[in-house]
């Protein structure tokens, strides 16, 4: 008896088996069944403009813009890259190039300012994260993807080009001239304050960031600076590489940086510190809407990690994604494509969400005057974060006192 019921047992788990792999076989069968039907509807389309269209098309032309929607439509940074765009995703990381200054995205649909950088002509213009650039030169950006804008913005020195813009919480307009530059970007700014305390400033992680830091940071221990003040503030990101480096400053050796999650379980990838730390005293981290990406992951690595530390301003941008360029061809053309999401230490996915800061200070603007210049408008607050400003940066205020706090604190448990 004992045997057949095994025998049946047996039977009928091998039954669900194959019948489980038989559904997944026709499932899948019917899928490639799926794809087959909408390749055949895409050739259609391809050869009904061919014939049909009002004048002559180049057959790479449509095969690159069919490439281009496709990408654009799955997130903002996923994208088809020609040639010529993707030397110039290159040319950005080693920190100079031509044009204005600015890390641009697509929310919601609209070509949107992450961040402008610091001491460029969009800087300097008064341009501000989360600006909504609604035209380029007078053309629409609507349906225009990430890099299609970012390649009008960019041109030679000297040459110039008007944005307009829609400012959040107001429904003005303004038209702003910027005039192209050699974009120089010194990614790490630094000084004393008063009270020895040390400011640090990165505007974007570049291949030397993490090198000029360490420097930076040394020479500030030599001193014997009670505290530090990283602000990363309008910090668009950069490389994940830099990133980690940078945070392994700061990260006891073998605790966690950040992790990156895949579409399956077997995609997920941990980073983990692999060096003691050079600085282990008090630190404020400075943080606002134009931190983005990589910015986030230094973030969420000292919040997270390291009880010294504090973070002061108002929630980062969200943009916690991670894009793998795969190259198509011997052209040159590259998918620019998501493949994972950012999580920090604790957990927290940064796509979409950001990170909240543990204190929250809004930076007051004046009230709205429709008198003033568009200029003058744009300019609005742009002071605020000229590097050390105390009487016009209330964050860096607010950081100051933390630093404060936290010093007293430490010295009184030591005297225990």
């Amino acid at each position: 008896m004992k045997r057949k019921v095994v025998l049946w047992f047996l039977g009928f788990f091998l039954l669900s088996f194959l019948l489980g792999f038989n559904l997944e076989v026709s499932q899948a069968r019917k899928n490639e069944e799926e794809l087959y039907k909408q390749l055949e509807k895409f050739v259609n389309v391809v050869n009904v403009v061919k014939n049909q269209y009002v004048v002559p098309v180049e057959d790479k032309k449509l095969i690159y813009g069919a490439l281009k929607g496709m990408l654009s439509s799955l997130d903002p940074y996923s994208a088809f890259l020609e040639p010529e765009a993707s030397k110039e995703l290159q040319i950005e990381t080693q920190g100079e190039f031509e044009g204005v200054g600015m890390e641009i995205t697509q929310k919601d649909g609209i070509i949107t300012v992450v961040s402008p950088m610091e001491d460029t002509p969009s800087w300097n213009a008064g341009i501000k994260p989360g600006d909504r650039i609604i035209e380029i030169d007078g053309v629409s950006t609507k349906g225009m993807n990430t890099w299609e804008a970012a390649q009008k913005l960019r041109g030679k020195k000297g040459t110039s080009v008007v944005v307009s813009i829609v400012r959040e919480g107001s429904t003005k307009i303004l038209k702003i001239t910027l005039v192209r530059d050699v974009i120089k970007v010194k990614s790490v700014k630094s000084k004393m304050l008063d009270d020895s305390i040390a400011y640090v400033r990165i505007t974007q992680f570049q291949e030397r960031t993490a090198a000029d830091l360490e420097e930076v940071l040394t020479n500030f221990s030599q001193q014997n600076a009670k505290g530090l003040i990283l602000d990363l503030r309008n910090n668009p990101g950069g490389l994940l590489s830099s990133a980690i480096d940078v945070s392994q400053l700061f990260v006891p050796a073998r605790k966690p940086i950040v992790s990156i999650q895949g579409r399956g379980p077997e995609n997920k990838k941990f980073y983990y510190s692999k060096r003691d730390p050079i600085w282990n005293r008090p630190i404020v981290v400075l943080i606002n809407g134009g931190s983005a990406s990589a910015s986030e992951i230094v973030t969420g690595a000292l919040k997270d990690d390291l009880t010294t530390c504090r973070t002061v301003g108002t929630k980062t941008f969200g943009k916690g994604s991670v894009q793998n360029l795969i190259p198509l061809d011997d052209d040159g053309a590259q998918i620019k494509l998501t493949i994972a999401y950012y999580y920090t230490p604790s957990g927290v996915r940064i796509e979409q969400k950001g990170i909240e800061p543990d204190v929250r200070i809004e930076v007051h603007r004046p009230g709205k005057d429709e008198s003033r210049s568009e200029t003058e408008l744009a300019m609005e607050g742009v002071e605020e974060f000229e590097i050390g400003n105390l009487a016009k940066d209330p964050q860096l205020r607010r950081a100051i006192e933390e630093i404060r706090n936290m010093t007293v604190s430490a010295t009184a448990a030591r005297e225990k």
